[in-house]
């Protein structure tokens, strides 16, 4: 964040604004500013001792600000919801960087004290869920003042690469945190309806697509076919953009989030992406050689099974 701020927040935005960090333990705060700021105009930037094992400095920490960012993970290890809770009380904004569906999932009852107090309050804003839904967004404006439509299927094809493209300790440490969780933890991240944005294919007699539990008569929805995680597990080839594409590790996250978004649009202002709406998330390759060097870590074999390819086998 702090790098962030320095190479481009500071530089580009052109409204002022006055910011500082907060953090459990100061001293390293402390340490990271020192660093990044040292001989700068922001080398006094106020730094602020937060902890969740303390709720007034939390309220504290609140009070002070018009928008708090929070950067520190795994969320679902944490209380976060004490300062979520703050800043619906307060009036003040927030968001974060999570790629957790079980944390999303967490902060969904707060949604309507948020809407009655005008906090907005924006989980994922970043490249896990973020990016997939503001390209949605885009799309769906676009289709609309230049064919008056609405999207019915969205593909989303993720690439990159190099150095920089490497796990952070935190999102390692997420990842760790999702994988230890229980059994509703995984059923949870394994519901594509998870953060909601189930589309009632109805027939026409109005009855909803759904399961009915055999001796309870209960009823949940039914994930449609398309909608089904496995349909990203593959590898498969796009023959309109003529491409490969395979597993994307955040298709299963980006998914939910775009999903959640379209349902929230139609809820608050009856313009969801689709009214249908069907939305994939891939890793796209150029070639199918290149996505035999991803999936195999490279090494003689991949050009063994190119040459199998090649030969039609």
């Amino acid at each position: 964040m702090m790098e962030y701020l320095k190479r481009v927040a500071l530089k580009r935005n052109p409204e002022p604004f006055t910011f500082a960090f907060a953090g459990r333990t100061p001293e390293r705060v402390r340490e990271l500013r020192d660093r990044e700021f040292a001989g700068t105009m922001w080398e006094d930037t106020p730094i602020l001792q937060m902890s969740y094992d303390d709720p007034f400095s939390v309220i504290d920490l609140v009070k002070s600000a018009r928008v708090i960012i929070n950067v520190a993970g795994p969320y679902m290890l944490t209380q976060g919801e004490l300062m979520i809770d703050a800043c619906v009380s307060m009036g003040v904004h927030y968001c974060d960087i999570s790629g957790e569906v079980p944390w999303t999932r967490r902060l969904v009852p707060l949604h309507k004290y948020a809407m009655e107090n005008g906090s907005f309050i924006l989980p994922s804003s970043a490249a896990a869920g973020g990016f997939p839904d503001l390209g949605t967004f885009l799309m769906a404006k676009k289709m609309r003042e230049d064919y008056g439509e609405d999207l019915r299927k969205v593909v989303c094809y993720c690439s990159g690469g190099g150095a920089m493209a490497g796990s952070s300790g935190g999102t390692l440490k997420t990842r760790a945190a999702m994988a230890a969780g229980g059994d509703e933890t995984r059923k949870m991240m394994g519901d594509p309806y998870a953060l909601g944005g189930f589309v009632s294919d109805r027939d026409r007699n109005g009855i909803k697509y759904c399961n009915i539990e055999f001796g309870t008569g209960q009823v949940a929805t039914k994930v449609r076919a398309e909608d089904l995680d496995a349909n990203m597990s593959k590898i498969s080839e796009d023959k309109k953009l003529g491409l490969w594409r395979g597993p994307n590790v955040y298709s299963y996250f980006d998914t939910r989030i775009v999903r959640r978004s379209n349902m929230l649009l139609a809820d608050l202002g009856n313009r969801p992406y689709g009214k249908s709406l069907n939305f994939l998330q891939y890793l796209g390759f150029a070639s199918f050689f290149l996505l035999l060097c991803f999936f195999s870590g490279g090494g003689g074999g991949v050009l063994r099974r190119f040459r199998r390819y090649a030969a039609g086998s």
